[in-house]
């Protein structure tokens, strides 16, 4: 860990936060930074990997970054990643200004007794109907429009110190947590294992200009035969195309009209990176992530054919309702077997004995009590705002129960997308009868809900263990690992805020190319609150049959792997049963398990070794060829489609 590494990652993190808002959700040009795998921090890698390290080489060895630097430049660069799209930079700004533009209309009455009028003043950009600065961030004030700072301020402001005070128990929790996952739990990390193996440089090889891993066959073959692959699907281009060729999946369209419809199969993209990840994971893992989601399209099916209430589909209550018992149970079920390490940590810190933490990112009497105050200051920013402390407590334990099943899906099976369907304020609402939550309780709990669970997709606890996780390479130093990506964090969302609320009052977020997350969010967020807030029996409506099965099936299965060594499937595929992205995952994992199940059966070792090689170049070479192709659509303002 150098300076110079430090300098570089926070360049890097600032660069790509101004920037994605701009090409992803603004302009569509391309995503950058929305997954565990962000493609800012794989287009960094491999340019300071293969061209600044080549040329430093050139000029005199010794100068060039080590994989050390290298590292601590991706460990930044993906927790940067947390904030500019998918984090909560696409969500954030629209859901403070959207509800007070939108009461203006007369067939939502948010201002009467209802949720505009009981949200907390500090926390949306007003709530005056006729606010001039929520208007200009919609409808934009003009090429010289200037952001209204000092109305932002405080809602920035109060937002912030919650998330500050939110990410920073995220970060204590992970330096506790790191050894029980990696050192005792043995998880796989394939999203760390591909830059690390990527720039792990061949003791026994006279080093290169090049990394290692280049003179490997398959590894090189996977670089070709990836880039082959995008080139074909780019050739409609060169013939005045508007897009290359879609790897689309019409399964929604094939069912369309059979009895298998109301298995609710949709048309998807087939993402080839999958392959790679659902290949280096255990087999019991990419198993269990097709299964399960075949497993729920046969549970709608039945369901339909016997006429259930509330099986319609992917979203509906039957699947958000068993996803949330499922993650539930889950979450439990990791905090049982981290039990004793969790007690050890606490109770010496507690009585101030020596622990053996010298090889940790972060000492654990300083982790342990970091916690602890996040957590106490969490709690009071849910009660000063209008929370009550019963349901904040809860809420609070669900949400990092959440966070932390996420990144122990990522960490142990690579599904490096993935997001909550199910609402946590709808479930603590319907489990207790109406009662839990309070006016500003409502519009906080859905708030909060949009912001950090069902519209993210790279939340910060995975990208935070698994830069803990690469924390091992660092021999010196590596208590500054933390202040690092503390700093990469706080730059981040400086610059997206500078982005987004720029663009915005220049050229209106109706104007926004994803009007989903400018219009629809924010909308559908407060529609939940003033529900909740004006019917709150009524709109109490739990579903807790679909949550105890999702429940009672995620223990059986962990029950059954722990108990008898042959059990053929691992409960993860239970936590990403049904969503958005479980129907573009679970062919790709079908077909990663079902190559890697082959070559274990028919083939050696020394090919399934050369074929971890081929797989790791694929998603490095296909995510790379993305963010190429999403900046080039950026240079040339769209004039050069994506490919």
């Amino acid at each position: 860990m150098t300076w110079r590494a430090f300098i570089i990652g926070l360049i890097g993190a600032a660069a790509f936060a101004l920037l994605d808002p701009y090409t992803s959700f603004i302009k569509s040009y391309g995503w950058l930074t929305a997954s565990c795998f962000p493609t800012s921090a794989v287009l960094a890698l491999i340019v300071l990997t293969v061209g600044a390290n080549v040329l430093l080489k050139l000029v005199r060895r010794g100068l060039e970054l080590t994989q050390p630097e290298l590292m601590l430049v991706w460990c930044m660069l993906i927790v940067g990643a947390a904030i500019p799209c998918e984090g909560i930079g696409r969500y954030w700004y629209s859901l403070l200004a959207g509800p007070p533009y939108m009461a203006r209309r007369p067939d939502l009455l948010w201002t009467q007794s209802g949720a505009l009028s009981n949200a907390p003043a500090g926390l949306v950009l007003s709530t005056d109907p006729k606010s001039t600065a929520a208007v200009q961030y919609y409808e934009g004030s003009g090429e010289k429009g200037r952001v209204p700072w000092r109305v932002w301020m405080r809602p920035l402001a109060e937002w912030g110190l919650f998330l500050l005070m939110m990410y920073m128990a995220v970060f204590f929790l992970c330096g506790i947590l790191r050894r029980q996952w990696v050192d005792v739990d043995r998880l796989m990390f394939p999203l760390a294992r591909v830059p690390l193996e990527f720039t792990e440089e061949d003791a026994g090889r006279s080093a290169g200009l090049l990394p290692s891993v280049v003179a490997n066959k398959a590894f090189l073959i996977g670089v070709i035969a990836t880039a082959a692959f995008r080139l074909v699907r780019a050739c409609p281009l060169f013939f005045g195309a508007t897009q290359g060729m879609p790897l689309t999946i019409p399964l929604g369209d094939v069912f369309q009209g059979t009895p298998l419809q109301s298995a609710d199969f949709l048309n998807f993209e087939f993402w080839p990176v999958v392959v790679g990840f659902a290949f280096l994971v255990p087999a019991d893992v990419s198993l269990s992530v097709w299964f399960f989601f075949l497993f729920s399209r046969a549970e709608l099916y039945a369901a339909n054919r016997m006429a259930l209430p509330r099986a319609w589909g992917t979203w509906s209550p039957l699947m958000q309702w068993q996803q949330a018992g499922a993650c539930v149970a889950f979450g439990t079920g990791i905090a049982i077997m981290a039990r004793r390490h969790l007690w050890t940590v606490f109770r010496n810190t507690a009585l101030w004995r020596k622990m053996d933490d010298a090889e940790e990112p972060i000492r654990y009497r300083f982790a342990a009590w970091g916690f602890l105050v996040s957590i106490a200051g969490c709690l009071v920013w849910y009660v000063y705002e209008g929370m009550g402390i019963v349901t904040a407590a809860v809420v609070l334990a669900m949400l990092f129960c959440s966070f932390f099943v996420y990144a122990r899906i990522v960490a142990q099976g690579g599904l490096y997308v993935s997001r909550t369907e199910w609402n946590l304020a709808e479930v603590v609402h319907g489990v207790s009868g109406g009662r839990a939550f309070s006016g500003p309780g409502a519009v906080i709990g859905q708030m909060q809900g949009a912001l950090l669970l069902s519209g993210s997709t790279n939340t910060l606890a995975p990208l935070a263990m698994g830069a803990f996780r690469i924390s091992s390479v660092f021999k010196k130093r590596r208590r500054l690992l933390l202040p690092a990506l503390i700093a990469a964090l706080v730059v981040a969302i400086v610059c997206t805020t500078y982005t987004t609320l720029g663009q915005a009052y220049k050229t209106g977020a109706l104007n926004f190319s994803d009007t989903w997350s400018a219009k629809d969010v924010p909308m559908w967020a407060f529609e939940q609150a003033d529900r909740m807030i004006k019917l709150p029996s009524q709109s109490a409506e739990p579903y807790l049959g679909p949550a105890i099965f999702g429940g009672v099936l995620t223990w059986i299965v962990m029950f059954m792997r722990a108990r008898f060594y042959w059990w053929p499937i691992h409960p993860i595929g239970l936590i990403s049963i049904s969503g958005w992205h479980a129907h573009r995952l679970w062919l790709p994992f079908f077909l990663g398990w079902l190559t890697k199940v082959s070559i274990m059966k028919l083939a050696g070792g020394q090919t399934l070794r050369d074929a971890r090689y081929f797989f790791i170049a694929l998603i490095l070479t296909e995510t790379f060829l993305g963010g190429v192709s999403a900046l080039v659509s950026t240079v040339t303002h769209g004039s050069v489609p994506g490919f």
